[in-house]
């Protein structure tokens, strides 16, 4: 739980020379991506393009083989996700409120009020590299400061998110007159606005994500640079390599069992969104001749991710040759 700790003005900001500056380059130019990893069981086959984010912002991707595929193809299936919806006396979806309905502390508190003293400082610090002059964040959740602080670090640091790229997959399966699979895991509340108001009397308990963020900037996002670099060139070993480690924006991109979480009844979200998109694709597997999919590298190269699903049900699995 955050513990409130009052303080009468900002501690002052360290010296700026203070933070090494590994001035990581970026990849620019045209660029491959990875090669796609190959799903199949008889003639029918699936072809996975996995993707990373943040991608580097001045690449252009020569997606030529995706495309080509794509348009071979009956359907794509879209990247696995959560979709959270509502409960009525007749099933239907509709959106959560929005994320500035919970993006700021309860009872206008500050960040200076929930972090411990330490953190606060490191906070100001990174603030004043990223975000100079916007007072607002300060009211912000520290799991919602920090994906404020690190997407304009993203941009200083030359890299942007990969939504660009998914959908210009999606762009060009319409052009092709492909299905578009959607292959998220729709949770439904009966009643969103309790578990909203519930989070005003909850801690998001976040300070760990936002510290892990404020470690990554004191490199200049090193790893998050090289993982981009790594996708951007087709480089399999060296996204292996950074993917082996513990990923600092990783908290950023996942759902835990906070009491956040557990507030909107998400525990086990992860395998509950893992169960619906193995779902759908297996039966994409069994109807279709070809299809295309979408996922995030690390399933692709993790020892126990989607594709060992897969696998163990009876899909033979083939990565990319290098």
């Amino acid at each position: 739980m955050c513990t409130a700790h009052a303080q009468s003005s900002p501690p002052p900001l360290p010296p700026s020379n203070t933070i090494p500056k590994l001035a990581p380059v970026v990849v620019t130019g045209v660029l491959p991506g990875p090669a796609l990893w190959k799903v199949s069981k008889g003639d029918h086959v699936m072809w996975i393009l996995g993707l990373t984010s943040p991608v580097p912002k001045n690449m252009q991707w020569k997606s030529a083989e995706v495309e080509h595929r794509i348009a071979t193809s009956q359907a794509v299936l879209k990247a696995p996700s959560l979709e959270i919806g509502v409960q009525t006396g007749f099933l239907r979806s509709m959106l959560m409120p929005t994320k500035s309905d919970m993006k700021n502390n309860p009872n206008d508190q500050t960040l200076q009020d929930v972090l411990t003293p330490e953190l606060y400082r490191h906070w100001r610090m990174q603030k004043a590299n990223y975000l100079p002059g916007n007072e607002s964040v300060e009211r912000m959740r520290p799991i919602f400061a920090g994906r404020e602080l690190y997407e304009s670090a993203l941009k200083h640091h030359g890299l942007v998110d990969q939504y660009g790229l998914e959908r210009t997959i999606y762009k060009k399966a319409r052009r092709d007159r492909v299905d578009i699979v959607d292959t998220s895991y729709r949770l439904m509340l009966s009643d969103p606005g309790d578990s909203v108001r519930s989070l005003d009397k909850k801690s998001m308990d976040d300070q760990r994500c936002l510290g892990q963020i404020l470690d990554a900037l004191d490199q200049d996002l090193a790893q998050t640079t090289a993982r981009a670099n790594a996708w951007a060139t087709g480089d399999i070993d060296t996204l292996k390599s950074v993917l082996a480690q513990a990923q600092q924006d990783a908290c950023l991109s996942t759902v835990d069992d906070s009491p956040f979480a557990k507030a909107l009844g998400l525990e086990d979200i992860e395998h509950r969104v893992e169960k619906s998109w193995i779902s759908i694709a297996e039966r994409a597997l069994d109807q279709d001749t070809q299809t295309v999919a979408v996922l995030p590298i690390d399933q692709l190269l993790a020892s126990n991710g989607y594709l060992s699903v897969l696998q163990s049900d009876g899909y033979v699995v083939e990565a990319p040759t290098e």
